[in-house]
């Protein structure tokens, strides 16, 4: 006799079972398909966010590397304050100054120590022996925080990715440069006649693992010049083959950097500012020049010219008009500019001046 499933009546234990069996059958899941769909979704969100976290990351690290040259251009101006001139870029008996591992090269990097809080590492070099002597090999083997950019890549453990600038053409380190850090000359505030604001200090650098001489090696290793397109010899750097030939030893080079476009360049004045790859040359070569004489280039009139203010917003105009109208005379005291003047007697006052 089979069981009824009226309302009201009981249900029996087969009846039961099928009942679950057929719930089991039913309940809702993903499908294959679905969990597919799903994963794909997530990917291409991840696909979709993933420039955006890069490029919040590589804004911070620019911050940081900003933070480095503010660091660098307060022990340069300790430095000046304290010795009176700025720190010699390079040393060595006689120039040009040749990229190779031999010869004195103790460079402003290794001076400007013990205004970046690293007095033990100053006192730690032997200031009579070449920076490439056997007693030197222990310091110059350090990695120093403050001059390493957060973004550089596939560079020495004791690199400096910060050079001094030595002048505004590519000429090789000797004492005849324009720039401010050269060979054998301690430069002052006067010899930079075109002011610490439009004079190039400093500028990011990059060099090949298998020719970076280290930041303590006043060579190419820590000095540039303004004589080429900013970025211009980073695609040497990152393509390097083992067979590629070597620079020519007075070869300089000028300024790279792994910011996307462009590098950090720091003034005299302590201004660091973010160039791109675009950057006019000419004014590039013209801030590496210290006392040019010359009209800054940055600064002069391109285009029309034409310097605009932003619009005054809706009503401010109104409120600006009500509050540079003369105050009423009943609440105030009257405008004397336009009490009319009073006639003087001067018949009186000759009398008087005659008496």
């Amino acid at each position: 006799m089979k069981s009824s499933t009226h309302p009201g009546t009981l249900i029996g234990t087969q009846d039961m079972k099928c009942l679950l069996a057929e719930t089991r059958l039913h309940r809702a899941a993903f499908t294959l398909v679905e969990l597919l769909v799903v994963i794909a979704i997530i990917g291409v969100l991840i696909g979709m966010l993933s420039p955006a976290l890069q490029g919040m990351r590589e804004l911070a690290r620019r911050s940081n590397c900003e933070q480095n040259l503010v660091q660098i251009s307060l022990a340069l101006s300790s430095y000046n304050l304290t010795n009176g001139h700025y720190p010699i870029g390079t040393q060595a008996k006689n120039g040009p100054i040749a990229s190779e591992p031999k010869g004195f090269h103790h460079n402003w990097a290794a001076a400007i120590l013990p205004m970046l809080d690293s007095k033990v590492i100053y006192d730690a070099i032997d200031q009579n022996a070449s920076v490439y002597a056997s007693q030197n090999q222990e310091v110059r083997e350090l990695r120093i925080p403050t001059f390493i950019c957060p973004s550089a890549t596939g560079i020495r453990h004791n690199a400096t990715c910060y050079a001094g600038v030595t002048g505004s053409t590519e000429t090789p380190i000797d004492t005849t440069n324009n720039g401010t850090f050269i060979l054998n000359r301690k430069m002052t505030d006067s010899d930079i006649t075109d002011g610490l604001g439009y004079t190039l200090f400093i500028g990011e650098m990059l060099s090949p693992a298998r020719e970076d001489l280290g930041w303590m090696s006043g060579t190419r290793a820590s000095l540039r010049d303004g004589g080429h397109p900013i970025n211009s010899g980073l695609a040497r750097i990152r393509y390097l083959q083992p067979d590629s030939p070597l620079l020519a030893p007075g070869y300089v080079g000028g300024f790279e950097s792994d910011h996307p476009n462009g590098a950090h360049l720091l003034l005299g004045s302590g201004e660091y500012m973010f160039r791109s790859n675009s950057m006019d040359l000419t004014v590039l070569q013209q801030m590496a020049n210290r006392s040019d004489g010359e009209l800054p280039a940055a600064w002069q009139k391109r285009g029309a010219g034409i310097l605009l203010q932003p619009k005054t917003p809706p009503g401010e105009a109104d409120r600006n008009a009500t509050n540079n109208e003369a105050p009423d005379a009943s609440e105030g005291e009257p405008d004397k500019s336009k009490v009319p003047p009073k006639k003087v007697d001067e018949s009186g006052s000759a009398a008087n001046a005659t008496e």
